[in-house]
C-alpha cells in the first residue's frame, strides 16, 4: 500500500510534455498589426491628398449643403406709360385729353353742390371744344337746352373732317349758387368765366379763323335737380348772348 508522501511526486510522463501558453497572446498582436496598417494606408492616402491641388470645392460635402442653386425669379411686368395730355397746336389736334369726371359732391342737393355742378358743366364744354365729343355736356344738359345743342353741333362740325380747334377750355373764375328755387322750380348760379383763346384749323393745318382773346363775362346757370342728380336746362350770358 502506498504512501501519501508518494502521490505527491509527478509523474514521469506529465514532466516530459511542453506547456501550451495561451493562444490570446497571438491574437492581440495580429490585431495590432493589422491596426498598423491600417494606419499607415491613411497616412499615405492623406499625404497624397494635401500634396496636390486643393479639392474642389464644389465637389466637397460642405460646399454641396451651402451653395444653392439660383432661384429663378420672374421680372415684374412694367406697367404701360399712361398716356400724356398734349393741348392742340397749330400742327395738330390735342391728345389724350382727360374726360372730365363728375364729382361726388355735383350729385348733392345742396349750394356746394348746385356749384360744384356748374364747375363740371363747363369742364364738359371745355373737353367739347378740345375733342369734338359734346357727349359728356349732353348727358347733363337737358336736350332742349338752345345753347347746348348750338355748341355741340359747332364743336362737331369744326372737328370733321380731319379739321380741329385749338384752345377753348373754360376758365371759372367765380360761382354762386342759389339753392332757393326760382318761381318754376329751377335753381339758378352766377357764374364768371373765362374761355381760352380760340383758333379753327383745317385739315390742311391752314388757320380757318381765329377768335381773339376772349374777356370774363357772367354767365347764369339754370338747372333742375331731377331723380338724386343735376340737369343744365340751359346756360346763358347775363346780357343774353349765348355761351361761345
Amino acid at each position: 500500500m502506498m504512501t501519501s508522501s508518494s502521490h505527491s511526486q509527478p509523474h514521469p510522463a506529465q514532466e516530459r510534455r511542453p506547456r501550451r501558453r495561451p493562444r490570446h497572446g497571438l491574437r492581440v498582436r495580429a490585431a495590432l498589426a493589422a491596426a498598423a496598417l491600417v494606419l499607415a494606408a491613411g497616412l499615405a492616402l492623406t499625404g497624397c491628398t494635401h500634396s496636390g491641388a486643393p479639392p474642389n470645392a464644389a465637389n466637397s460635402p460642405t460646399a454641396a449643403s451651402t451653395t444653392s442653386a439660383p432661384v429663378a425669379t420672374s421680372a415684374a411686368p412694367t406697367p404701360a406709360p399712361s398716356p400724356v395730355y398734349q393741348p392742340a397746336t397749330a400742327n395738330g389736334p390735342a391728345q389724350n385729353v382727360p374726360v372730365p369726371v363728375l364729382p361726388a359732391k355735383a350729385k348733392e342737393f345742396s349750394k356746394a353742390g348746385l356749384e360744384a355742378f356748374a364747375r363740371y358743366w363747363y369742364s364738359t364744354l371745355g373737353y367739347a371744344f378740345e375733342t369734338g365729343d359734346a357727349k359728356p355736356m349732353m348727358a347733363i344738359s337737358n336736350p332742349e337746352c338752345k345753347p347746348c345743342t348750338a355748341m355741340k353741333r359747332a364743336v362737331q362740325n369744326n372737328h370733321a373732317a380731319d379739321k380741329w380747334i385749338m384752345g377753348g377750355q373754360i376758365v371759372v373764375q367765380s360761382v354762386s349758387g342759389n339753392i332757393d328755387p326760382a318761381p318754376d322750380g329751377s335753381y339758378q348760379t352766377i357764374t364768371m368765366v373765362r374761355q381760352e383763346h380760340v383758333k379753327y384749323f383745317n385739315a390742311d393745318k391752314s388757320l380757318s379763323e381765329d377768335m381773339g382773346v376772349t374777356t370774363s363775362v357772367a354767365d347764369i346757370v339754370v338747372t333742375h335737380y331731377v331723380n338724386g342728380h343735376w340737369i343744365a336746362d340751359t346756360v346763358e350770358h347775363l346780357q343774353g348772348s349765348k355761351v361761345g
